[in-house]
C-alpha cells in the first residue's frame, strides 16, 4: 500500500515537472516571436516611412508621411485593403507600393495626383 502511494506521488511529481517544462518552452516560443517582430519594426520594415521625411511631393506641400497616409487610406477604403488592387489602379508594381509603405523609396507626385484623383472619383476623403 505504501509502495503504491509512493509510486503515485512520483508519477504526480513527474507530471508536474513536465507541465512546468511545457510552460517554459511555450514562453520561450512566444518571446522569440515577439523578438522577431520587434526586430522587423526596428530594421525599417514597418509601414511608416522614415527615410525621406522632408521630401516634399507636390505644390501643396505634401510630405512623404502624408503621401504614404493618403495611399494607405485609399487602399483601405477603396480597394478592400488590397495592395495588389491599389497597385493595379495606380499602374505601378506591387513591390513599389510595398517599398513606399516601408519608406525605402520616395513617393513621387504622379502617384499622389493619381491617388487623389481616384479618391475624388470614388467619393472617398483621403486627407
Amino acid at each position: 500500500m505504501e509502495q503504491d502511494n509512493e509510486r503515485e506521488s512520483r508519477r504526480l511529481l513527474g507530471a508536474s515537472r513536465l507541465r512546468r517544462l511545457t510552460i517554459v518552452a511555450a514562453g520561450i516560443g512566444v518571446g522569440a516571436a515577439l523578438a522577431y517582430l520587434f526586430s522587423r519594426v526596428r530594421n525599417g520594415e514597418s509601414e511608416t516611412p522614415e527615410h525621406f521625411p522632408d521630401h516634399i511631393v507636390d505644390d501643396r506641400g505634401t510630405g512623404q508621411k502624408m503621401a504614404a497616409s493618403i495611399l494607405r487610406t485609399l487602399r483601405d477604403r477603396a480597394f478592400e485593403a488590397s495592395d495588389e488592387k491599389l497597385a493595379l489602379a495606380l499602374g505601378r508594381p506591387v513591390e513599389e507600393l510595398h517599398a513606399w509603405n516601408a519608406g525605402r523609396e520616395t513617393i513621387d507626385d504622379d502617384v499622389v495626383m493619381k491617388a487623389r484623383g481616384i479618391a475624388m472619383n470614388r467619393g472617398i476623403r483621403v486627407e
